[in-house]
């Protein structure tokens, strides 16, 4: 609250002077301590004033330089807590390959008393980049303010093609008839910019952050003012890329930079008091974005080590008592376990390949499953998708059919068999039907497991 009520006039910074008044004895030493407050980035000077009696005043010069990025970050949860950490990492945990975006709504805090606008860039850090400095070329504003549609605004520091060609050297431009007069537009040229202070021109050379990409992480909008004492939102998207089946994990590391730019004058520079710099000479706002990406894959446990294999005979539908008929279903249920051993949750369906099959899915663990989630093509089927957590199972029973309708096929030709039936004739005599089919897990992203 003292630090707030100095810094309460909006200069940016404040000097506090103790003891600022009383008397020095003879041959007496006073140490005078005087505290630096600030809120704001910059150069600042001033002089300290020494009243001694009705002599002349004694001017004490101060200097005082503030570096950093006042903007903080604060992540805006959809749990009841948030946290606020400056310069902290946005992390999106373990994610599939090839799922589903995710989104995150980030505020920007402004403490100082001045309205600051950011200029956001992402970028991604790869492991093996060796480079060590990025060489820049900029013509005109770096940062230039835009609109609501993202075209530049009209600025006095944009610069156009003449201005760039009339600040080359002159001697450089070969003779002509038309030398003396073109060398004399450019003096004027010149010397009308070099007057207003304005750079058409700059060459920056920085060290090297990654490279500029708006894949994986995106952010909206680019461009944002955050008022003094304020703050405003932005979003940081995350679209999971594909890996390759020969990578296990891909580890996804970004950089989002925010540079400063003050569109107030008399806020960047004080003649004789403040100058502040901003744009690529202000260090930027910097937040790191993590995130890993896998395979979705669920762990498959069976009751047999030959897998899911089903012996069933014609007489299964004869009943104990004869006198009861023929049974119309006889039914052979086997159970599997489906555990999720990664670090992410995991969305799936299950559906048997050839749903006219003697196969059924006949009933699943659904207390596991108590989230789920629809897909548009999920919608379209009418199928809900179940989802484990880590390190959580869920029971599933697969049940083979007999009936009636099976019997026939042993007296169908191959044409007229379903996909994955086959008629076996033993050397006895004896046929037998084989079916094969797959259980299919279906993943958030459109991979299979069989």
């Amino acid at each position: 609250e003292f630090a707030a009520a100095l810094l309460s006039q909006g200069k940016g910074a404040a000097f506090y002077i103790q003891p600022s008044t009383g008397t020095l004895e003879a041959f007496q030493q006073l140490t005078i301590e005087i505290t630096a407050y600030n809120n704001m980035w910059g150069e600042y000077q001033d002089n300290l004033v020494c009243k001694v009696g009705h002599l002349q005043p004694k001017l004490i010069p101060m200097q005082m330089t503030v570096k950093g990025c006042p903007i903080f970050l604060q992540l805006i949860s959809p749990w009841p807590f948030t946290w606020t950490r400056r310069n902290a990492a946005l992390r999106f945990g373990t994610q599939v390959s090839g799922g589903s975006p995710m989104l995150r709504r980030v505020q920007l805090n402004n403490p100082t008393p001045f309205d600051i606008r950011l200029d956001l860039e992402v970028y991604n850090q790869e492991p093996d980049d060796e480079k060590l400095v990025d060489l820049l070329v900029l013509f005109g504003d770096p940062f230039p303010p835009v609109d609501m549609a993202g075209n530049e605004a009209a600025s006095s520091s944009s610069t156009s093609e003449s201005e760039v060609v009339l600040k080359l050297d002159p001697a450089a431009i070969p003779s002509c008839p038309f030398s003396k007069e073109f060398r004399s537009s450019f003096r004027r040229a010149t010397l009308s910019h070099e007057s207003a202070g304005q750079k058409n021109i700059s060459v920056l050379i920085r060290p090297h952050e990654g490279v500029p990409a708006d894949s994986p992480y995106s952010i909206a909008p680019r461009q944002i003012v955050v008022p003094g004492g304020g703050s405003s939102d932005v979003y940081i998207s995350f679209t999971p890329l594909v890996l390759l089946d020969t990578e296990a994990e891909l580890c996804c590391d970004g950089l989002v930079l925010g540079f400063m730019s003050l569109d107030d004058k008399l806020v960047r520079r004080v003649p004789g008091k403040v100058r502040r710099s901003h744009g690529y000479e202000a260090p930027p706002l910097r937040v790191h974005v993590e995130a890993v990406l896998r395979h979705p894959l669920l762990e498959v446990e069976m009751d047999h080590d030959r897998g899911m294999v089903f012996h069933s005979v014609a007489s299964d539908l004869l009943p104990a008592k004869p006198f009861f008929g023929v049974l119309t279903d006889a039914v052979i249920t086997q159970s599997l376990k489906l555990m999720n051993c990664t670090k992410v949750r995991l969305f799936f369906r299950l559906f048997l390949s050839t749903p006219s099959m003697p196969f059924s899915l006949s009933s699943t663990d659904l207390k596991k499953s108590t989230e789920t989630s629809h897909s548009k093509k999920e919608e379209r089927e009418q199928q809900l998708q179940h989802v484990l957590y880590p390190q959580q199972n869920m029971l599933v029973q697969v049940s083979f059919h007999t009936n009636l309708e099976l019997l026939r096929y042993q007296h169908l030709p191959e044409t007229q068999l379903l996909p994955g039936c086959q008629v076996l004739q033993m050397e006895s005599g004896e046929r037998k039907l084989k079916f094969n089919q797959n259980l299919v897990i279906e993943h958030s992203n459109c991979s299979t497991q069989v």
